[in-house]
């Protein structure tokens, strides 16, 4: 008979434990809910309406970085539009330089949430170019090179 009231004991005590648990992961996902938003974490990056362009924090990337010179082949250049603090800044009309020998096709002129803006270059003439951006008539200081072959 005394094995009769030690099970039920032993039952209550594994649930008592669980609920415990429980209670403790709840409450500790609530402080760690709280820190976030008080710290004001963000896991994406948002582009701000109204920002100070730093044309030394954006950036011009090309790929690929070498490609046929037959006017069909594309190189994408993306430029990203970033604001003193790193943030890219949405809204803002971006021009690649011209050269008469490159056909640069506008995606997207107009940056969008993450400050970017895309371009797709073909050419018929093979040549090493160098592919400057401009926004709010600012050259961006740094400049990617692409090649035609």
């Amino acid at each position: 008979m005394e094995n009769k009231n030690i099970e039920p004991k032993r039952e209550d005590n594994k649930r008592f434990i669980w609920l415990i648990l429980l209670i403790l992961l709840l409450l500790s996902s609530l402080v760690i809910g709280v820190v976030l938003v008080q710290r004001k974490v963000f896991f994406l990056p948002r582009a701000v309406e109204v920002g100070e362009i730093s044309p030394e924090n954006s950036y011009v990337f090309a790929s690929p970085l070498i490609s046929q010179a037959d006017g069909k082949e594309k190189i994408r250049v993306t430029v990203f539009i970033l604001d003193t603090e790193g943030r890219g800044v949405s809204g803002k009309p971006v021009s690649l330089g011209r050269d008469e020998r490159l056909e640069i096709v506008g995606i997207r002129e107009v940056t969008d949430d993450l400050g970017r803006a895309i371009f797709d270059i073909s050419a018929v003439s093979a040549a090493d170019y160098f592919v400057e951006a401009m926004v709010e008539n600012r050259i961006l200081p740094q400049r990617v090179k692409i090649s035609f072959r």
